[in-house]
């Protein structure tokens, strides 16, 4: 009998187990739908307030324009460079290192300058500009939200999203191609500089390498990589400013939040990009 109770009592629990599985699946599955939902018409109000601003009825001024523009572009030049012209030399003495074992040390040029301008630059710039400007973002915006200032716009009538969100998202798609151009250019002096010293290569000699192996195709795919990371890095802090908690914890995840997804959502837009040209063919 007390044998049959505990087998009873065993199989009862099992269906429990499975069914608080399935329940936790399910609400997962349901907060992802609902966070993709809520991200989704963000993304349409912002198309929307960039409708009626291009249109001359929006509420965003020029002046923050230009301030932001100096803020995402002409400030973070110094950093693009120093992590791009570390990363051409790093680039350039590994790719050394390995095509001298096949005597083919004289594509490194080559090398350097193909995978920065398609890719590498690109990648790097929109890291970088994650972990600055989306990260700002987050926090302006975030602080804003815990003083009441958004709450005060909108009582004043003035639309957040095209006050606040339209001038970050329009500053940073407008500077990120040029930031991508910056970090492609100070990569290949990285790598020139490793060429020089290693390969006793001259500058006209580097340079005549590299413009021979560039092609207008990798040029255009690599900015066109640093404006789409624009546009999430952007979008992506200024969401999680506009969500963020009303209190010192709350701003500080979602500055942390900003710098993950503004990261991740541009490694994954790399992904489906180079699926998407690899079936262009481009």
């Amino acid at each position: 009998m007390h044998g049959g109770r505990k087998k009873l009592k065993s199989s009862s629990q099992t269906p429990k187990n499975k069914i608080d599985i399935f329940g936790r699946l399910g609400d997962c599955s349901f907060c992802v739908a609902q966070s993709v939902h809520k991200n989704f018409r963000f993304v349409f109000r912002v198309f929307r307030a960039m409708y009626y601003t291009l249109r001359g009825r929006g509420d965003m001024r020029r002046v923050d324009l230009w301030v932001e523009i100096d803020k995402a572009g002409l400030r973070a030049i110094p950093i693009i460079c120093l992590i791009s012209f570390m990363i051409g030399l790093i680039i350039a003495f590994v790719g050394h290192m390995q095509l001298e074992l096949f005597g083919a040390e004289i594509y490194v040029a080559a090398l350097v300058a193909i995978s920065m301008v398609r890719i590498v630059g690109a990648i790097m710039a929109g890291i970088i500009m994650a972990g600055r400007t989306g990260a700002s973002y987050a926090a302006e915006i975030g602080s804003m939200r815990a003083n009441d200032e958004i709450d005060a716009l909108k009582t004043m009538g003035i639309s957040p999203m095209e006050f606040l969100v339209l001038p970050r998202v329009f500053a940073l798609t407008i500077t990120m191609p040029f930031l991508t151009i910056i970090a492609d250019v100070v990569s290949i002096l990285g790598g020139m500089c490793v060429a020089m010293a290693i390969m006793n290569v001259s500058v006209a000699e580097y340079w005549q390498m590299t413009l021979n192996w560039i092609s207008f195709k990798n040029f255009a795919v690599g900015v066109f990589h640093g404006w789409i990371f624009g546009w999430i890095i952007a979008i992506t802090g200024c969401i999680c400013g506009l969500r963020a908690d009303k209190n010192a914890d709350g701003i500080g995840r979602a500055t942390t939040r900003a710098v993950v997804l503004g990261i991740v959502g541009c490694i994954i837009a790399t992904a489906i990009l180079t699926v998407i040209f690899n079936w262009l063919d481009i």
